[in-house]
């Protein structure tokens, strides 16, 4: 199948935000904290970090911002606190008008490109040394796809959020340079059973165009689905 026999086949949509991904960092540390620090953790990210608190104050909540008493889920809350915004106050996408809707609906599966990059790319077996690149790829495409901590990247944690709020995961900034380079290089390769033809090499292309906007802007990105 080519990629323009599959279009018109799937129906969700997937977009990369800009993004503070030091920030979603620091707060998904925290809103998956258990201990009994949480609340102590979160006041002193807002100390530190007194953008988030501003931000707060100005989407409508109140002093004092308890965490546990806080109207929002976390999924709001992540997006909310880390996200870029234009000059009109709305949350900033990256990249061009085709490269987002190229990536925002892939013509496979459920449509999104991420997944079928994970499924369907391979280390290239004619360059040495290639499966730690390849397994740090791998690694970082998970990371913005299947979120849950820092540690895991088993399946997404803040989905099903308020309003419809799925966030599948996140990059920092230093780690989109770090994908940009390996996506770059000569270190992965494409199944055999690719299903669309020259798939796998359009589907980079397209996040690459993504990543490396986001790079312009010293940006970190979020990945968000919408049903």
């Amino acid at each position: 199948m080519d990629l323009d026999q599959a279009n018109g086949s799937t129906t969700a949509f997937y977009t990369l935000h800009s993004c503070d991904g030091d920030i979603a960092g620091e707060l998904a540390a925290i809103l998956s904290d258990d201990s009994s620090s949480k609340e102590a953790n979160w006041q002193r990210l807002l100390e530190n970090r007194t953008s988030i608190r501003s931000r707060l104050i100005q989407q409508g909540l109140t002093e004092p911002l308890v965490l546990e008493e806080l109207a929002w889920d976390d999924s709001m809350l992540l997006f909310t606190c880390a996200i870029h915004l234009d000059e009109e106050g709305k949350p900033m996408t990256v990249g061009e008008n085709l490269t987002r809707e190229r990536f925002g609906r892939f013509p496979f599966g459920n449509g999104s490109l991420i997944e079928y990059v994970l499924e369907y790319l391979r280390p290239n077996s004619r360059v040495k040394n290639s499966n730690e690149a390849f397994s740090r790829t791998l690694n970082l495409l998970n990371k913005l796809n299947s979120f849950n901590t820092l540690e895991n990247y088993d399946t997404p944690r803040y989905d099903g959020g308020r309003g419809g709020m799925n966030i599948l995961g996140f990059l920092s900034f230093e780690e989109v340079v770090e994908l940009r380079k390996l996506l770059s290089g000569r270190n992965w390769s494409v199944a055999s059973d690719e299903p669309l033809d020259g798939g796998i090499r359009d589907a980079i292309k397209h996040l690459m165009a993504m990543v490396k906007a986001a790079e312009r802007r010293d940006s970190g990105v979020m990945h968000r689905a919408h049903s």
